[in-house]
């Protein structure tokens, strides 16, 4: 889009290892050429988020952490600011549970989950893939996410293989409107970390609120810090149309890339 610049950021989760800003890196590329194309954000977001889905060292997609019956289930949730909401939960067999997400916010409905999730995903034409056979190098992260804007839109995507060792039925924030992200005119938010503790935060929306009090970003962030104890993890990632900013208060490796 000539004369507008476009911005994206990409995290690979609270947790993750800083040196693995690669694969963010290969994320924000690809979502900025979308976007330089004229791809629609919410389509460059999830197809960005579906790069660290490919990444096993991030837990999401083929490097989700088991469950305790040794199951990967899965959540994503993707939003732009025309209030397009589209989300996944408890979803296998899928590589890339993003790409459903997008596909359910094109539809009448805003969340599945399960097997109707799976049964969704089939009729848009995925494939069945045994991801319990894929060994996730993410033994400690959080859910990967990114936000854009191409300089009238914003959007948001989240993926997560959700906390390991948890029991089959577990749902955090991720697939939850407000809580995991949140988008609208004043800008885009999305938070990895500690799934309940955001839930009951609802850090995402609360976050967001403060943009549209012409808070800046950076001053969101810090700000959004002090719901948490600091035995939870958190991180955010910030896009308003005065700025931006990204962070957690653990490791996190996460990416930031302009252009126009």
């Amino acid at each position: 889009m000539p004369g507008k610049q476009l911005i994206i950021l990409a995290h690979g989760g609270a947790g993750s290892d800083n040196a693995h800003s690669d694969g963010t890196d290969r994320a924000c590329q690809l979502g900025l050429e979308l976007m330089q194309a004229r791809t629609p954000v919410l389509e460059a977001v999830c197809r960005a988020v579906a790069i660290l889905e490919d990444d096993s060292r991030f837990n999401a997609g083929t490097g989700s952490r088991k469950r305790t019956d040794g199951s990967v289930r899965m959540d994503a949730a993707c939003m732009d600011s025309r209030r397009r909401f589209g989300a996944v939960s408890e979803i296998q067999h899928i590589k890339n549970p993003i790409h459903v997400a997008c596909g359910v916010a094109d539809s009448e409905y805003q969340l599945l989950t399960g097997e109707d999730a799976h049964q969704y995903a089939v009729e848009l034409g995925f494939k069945k893939v045994d991801l319990t056979r894929i060994e996730s190098h993410a033994p400690g992260t959080d859910t990967v996410g990114a936000v854009v804007f191409d300089g009238d839109q914003f959007a948001a995507a989240l993926s997560t293989g959700g906390t390991g060792g948890s029991r089959p039925g577990r749902v955090g924030d991720v697939p939850l409107i407000g809580c995991g992200l949140y988008v609208g005119e004043h800008g885009a938010v999305c938070a990895t970390g500690h799934g309940e503790s955001i839930t009951l935060n609802l850090t995402a929306y609360r976050t967001y609120e403060m943009l549209g009090q012409g808070i800046a970003p950076q001053e969101a962030l810090e700000t959004a810090y002090g719901w948490f104890e600091d035995s939870q993890d958190i991180g955010l990632l910030i896009i308003s149309r005065q700025g931006n900013a990204g962070g957690s208060n653990r490791n996190m490796a996460w990416s930031i890339l302009t252009g126009d």
